[in-house]
């Protein structure tokens, strides 16, 4: 099954909301670079459902939800 870009949008949002819920739930701040891996994470399993995925508006999609763009 292709992915569609109301899944990308639905998995940009998970992936916002759990780094959200670990900033949390760790007390501890998450680095920005720790934030980068978990999206990078994501960006490789959503490319290979479809090829032309664009990880940069992902990324940009997560980071806005997490108010750091």
């Amino acid at each position: 099954m292709k992915m569609t870009r109301q899944h990308f949008q639905a998995q940009a949002d998970l992936c916002a909301d759990i780094l959200i819920r670990l900033n949390a739930s760790a007390n501890i701040s998450l680095t920005l670079g720790q934030i980068d891996d978990v999206i990078e994470m994501y960006c490789d399993m959503c490319e290979r459902t479809n090829p032309q995925f664009d990880r940069q508006r992902f990324r940009d999609w997560v980071l806005g939800k997490l108010e750091l763009n």
